[in-house]
């Protein structure tokens, strides 16, 4: 099981950087501009999954989940107001944290033990949670896609099945 987490964490950052490539071949204004969506802009598309990425990672480290809530709530209008550059390099600094964590096999089937702040308990482990953070940066970048196809711009390709090709061409 390992070996699959760090692997499809590997694709996510993948996917995450491909998305970012395109971006900056886009008009700079694209990455704020106002967009009736899902989310208002692509900028809040990005700092939603950098900061749940960022609260997974606090959970996976110790953290409560109340912690790691508070955290992202504290950092959301800074986080949102940061220009592309800015989100890429946090984006890449916090995969370079994931990776590093994800080496280490004895974190990952350590128990975890989530107590949502809504009520109820949830025993589970690194392994079983990394799943969730590569799926829902999956489902952001599809928000992404969609938003640049409403105002007129195609996105960039992130299936699993191209990264795998790119990884063995």
């Amino acid at each position: 099981m390992s070996d699959f987490s760090l692997k499809s964490y590997e694709y996510n950052v993948w996917a995450n950087q491909q998305i970012f490539n395109r971006l900056k071949e886009l008009p700079k204004e694209v990455y704020h501009q106002d967009i009736q969506s899902v989310f208002p802009s692509i900028s809040h598309v990005l700092s939603h999954v950098y900061l749940s990425d960022l609260g997974w990672m606090e959970v996976f480290s110790g953290q409560s989940m109340t912690d790691a809530l508070a955290l992202a709530e504290q950092l959301k209008e800074q986080t949102e107001a940061k220009e592309m550059e800015e989100m890429e390099a946090q984006f890449l600094t916090l995969s370079e944290r994931y990776t590093l964590f994800l080496q280490q096999k004895e974190q990952l089937n350590k128990p975890l033990q989530i107590i949502n702040p809504s009520g109820g308990i949830m025993k589970t482990t690194v392994s079983e949670l990394v799943p969730h953070v590569v799926n829902h940066g999956t489902y952001h970048r599809g928000n992404i896609t969609a938003m640049l196809h409403q105002i007129g711009y195609a996105s960039a390709p992130t299936d699993y099945g191209l990264y795998l090709y790119m990884k063995k061409a």
